[in-house]
């Protein structure tokens, strides 16, 4: 297993003051922190809440190495959707989330809130489930409009 460092899952960009006067020394420092630099800002949670699949920023546990496989094991990227729902009533609220549910598919998170404008109030959803074909919101109120967010992988 290849060592791991505690830079390497931190998500703050590291501060340096000092940087070794001989080229050949300097370049080397400056590589390695360009690493540390670029690993940072690259293994951040993306801020985007899109209607489409897009990587999350997140990086899972890495995967199960295959028998006689000698490639090390990777992490495996995070996908995120999001669902802008124009109105929930009391019950089932389904809607069609296109993505492939399947034996490669794990769950990691999913969540929703709604907002009642007429009454000036909101709540976070707390009964939001899926199945293969749909996003489901399962509401005890009305909401004037709502958005579920649904993180997960999809293994090769």
């Amino acid at each position: 297993m290849i060592p791991q460092d505690s830079q390497q899952f931190e998500s703050f960009v590291p501060v340096y003051d000092t940087v070794p006067q001989k080229w050949e020394e300097a370049r080397e420092f400056l590589v390695e922190h360009l690493k540390k630099i670029s690993n940072a800002v690259n293994i951040r949670e993306i801020g985007w809440l899109l209607d489409e699949e897009l990587l999350s920023g997140k990086a899972f546990i890495p995967g199960v190495i295959a028998p006689g496989n000698t490639t090390p094991a990777q992490f495996r990227q995070v996908l995120r959707k999001t669902f802008v729902f124009g109105g929930i009533i009391v019950g089932n609220n389904p809607q069609a989330h296109g993505i492939v549910v399947d034996a490669n598919f794990t769950l990691i998170q999913i969540y929703a809130s709604g907002t009642n404008v007429g009454a000036l109030t909101g709540d976070n959803i707390w009964d939001v489930g899926y199945d293969a074909n749909n996003v489901i919101i399962r509401s005890t109120k009305v909401y004037t409009k709502a958005v579920l967010v649904i993180e997960y992988i999809q293994e090769l």
